[in-house]
């Protein structure tokens, strides 16, 4: 069966062409996001290097927001860095220092958020539906085998939602007969997602020691902290069953948390799917920026987009940044806006 997938921007051998342009005196790095796409996408990236005899130099996990970028051309002129993938990262969130990491090194960009950037060379952009990793994995299976990878990238499908397309769908039932959209997060790969997941949360700031169990095919190990983020999470959403401001007009809730360890997106993705057709919004301090506030929102409906709401929330707002997907989105700006942010968004 064919895996389908339309590009919005470029096209799939754009991609051949620059893995087919990098030579023997080049020294290759990955950047990806800190988050489970983020991880399979460089993983697989790693592969398909590997495949023709490139080895990975670095391999750098970020966030996203401003300022993401603004201190890599510095490490990566150190080591000599010529060539660079891109993955799972929205260079709208930090396009200033976009620009300039290009217009240092060769850079070819993977990902799945929406944009309005004109940036057009060397970029891979797809519909939100497709996560970066099944994108990549597509890409891969053309030129080497990552049938052993097959559940990784059906994981990480099941996180972003990428099931939603009909043709995904087919692709996880393909290898997973059993499937259903109701039986999702007890298949094995449902189980493969929540269990990495709790790993990312839980050693947050240490993405290559997940990145590292997973490639060696050692998450059993990260189990017991998948125990430890569940029960923290059941707390969260308890507490926002008795604490968030629900706002009827624009049939959206608000909750200010504050948990343990970063949780604020997966508690609004399961809340999410509690109300589906209610705009949930979880926002938290953010660890070691003690002036700042996050925000994950997540509107299962489809009937908000999420991406442009967040980008409405920090309007008028300093040091600020935002951006995401239609029905997933996040936003980060300084503490003291907080009611402005709220005043934005509900206006």
């Amino acid at each position: 069966m064919e895996n389908k997938i339309e590009y919005l921007i470029g096209k799939e051998q754009d991609f051949y062409d620059f893995l087919d342009g990098i030579t023997k005196k080049d020294k290759v790095a990955i950047i990806s996001h800190i988050d489970l796409d983020g991880i399979s996408s460089a993983l697989f990236l790693q592969e398909i290097l590997k495949s023709k005899g490139i080895k990975t130099k670095v391999l750098e996990f970020t966030e996203v927001g401003s300022g993401a970028f603004s201190k890599l051309p510095k490490k990566f002129k150190k080591k000599k860095i010529t060539k660079i993938f891109m993955s799972d990262i929205n260079e709208e969130s930090d396009y200033e220092n976009f620009e300039k990491l290009k217009n240092e090194f060769e850079v070819f960009l993977i990902d799945h958020h929406p944009s309005e950037n004109k940036t057009k060379d060397n970029v891979l952009k797809t519909k939100s539906e497709h996560c970066a990793a099944w994108i990549i994995y597509n890409l891969g299976s053309k030129i080497t085998n990552l049938e052993k990878l097959k559940t990784l990238v059906c994981a990480t499908m099941i996180t972003e939602f990428s099931y939603n397309n009909e043709n995904n769908f087919n692709f996880l039932k393909q290898n997973f007969p059993d499937l259903t959209k109701d039986n999702l997060m007890d298949s094995e790969p449902g189980n493969l997602s929540e269990t990495i997941n709790a790993g990312i949360t839980y050693f947050k700031g240490d993405e290559r020691k997940i990145f590292d169990l997973v490639l060696k095919g050692k998450t059993k190990k990260l189990e017991k902290y998948h125990k430890i983020i569940q029960k923290e999470i059941q707390n969260l959403i308890d507490e926002f069953h008795k604490k968030a401001e629900f706002y009827s007009e624009k049939n959206l809730y608000f909750y200010y948390a504050s948990p343990k360890f970063s949780l604020t997106s997966a508690v609004a993705t399961i809340l999410s799917l509690e109300f589906p057709d209610k705009t949930i919004i979880i926002a938290s301090d953010v660890k070691n920026e003690k002036d700042f506030v996050k925000v994950s929102s997540r509107n299962q409906s489809g009937n908000v987009n999420l991406n442009e709401l967040m980008k409405k929330g920090i309007v008028g707002l300093e040091n600020a940044s935002a951006g995401g997907h239609i029905m997933a989105s996040a936003a980060k700006f300084m503490k003291k806006d907080l009611e402005k942010f709220k005043q934005n968004i509900l206006a």
